[in-house]
């Protein structure tokens, strides 16, 4: 049996193709956009959201009262910042620079200094910011102290204050 689109295959592995699917449409364009701006290119998002959706076939249906926004989030996260330390590590498969057309038409600006910006330290960024998630949230999604989350967001601010007051005068 050939499956044709991802969406298809995370809801033939799941068996609840109904819901699995609805959850792939209305999650996938977001997160997609979130796990681009951590990694810092559109491809290689669409390959990291393909794996958080085929990790949640593998446990679908979520538990109950489980935000499948916030688990699919969360997943995602971690995987990208688990890649890119990979590929720090063994010092191979350079992270792409390419594929972020559509962030710098945005805002090039801003786009550069987050691309600036430590991975974790965006990543608690974008978390905190444009998913409205709170510094308790996110420390318990990364791992780490609310404090390290508090640092990371203050020296992220510090660093991308003065690109943003430039745009502003």
């Amino acid at each position: 049996m050939e499956v044709g689109t991802l969406a298809e295959a995370v809801g033939t592995i799941a068996g609840d193709a109904g819901s699995l699917d609805e959850a792939f449409r209305l999650h996938q364009p977001w997160l997609v956009q979130r796990l681009a701006l951590i990694v810092g290119d559109a491809e290689e998002a669409r390959d990291l959201a393909q794996q958080t959706f085929l990790r949640a076939a593998e446990r679908w249906p979520l538990p109950a009262g489980q935000h499948v926004g916030r688990w699919l989030a969360v997943v995602g996260l971690r995987l990208a910042l688990n890649e890119r330390r990979r590929r720090r590590l063994w010092g191979f498969l350079a992270v792409r620079e390419g594929d972020s057309t559509w962030a710098i038409q945005t805002n090039p600006d801003l786009w550069r200094g987050l691309m600036s910006l430590e991975p974790r330290m965006r990543a608690a960024l974008v978390l905190t910011v444009l998913d409205g998630y709170t510094q308790d949230e996110v420390a318990e999604a990364l791992g780490v102290a609310r404090g390290t989350v508090a640092s990371w967001l203050s020296r992220a601010r510090d660093r991308l204050r003065p690109i943003l007051e430039d745009q502003i005068q």
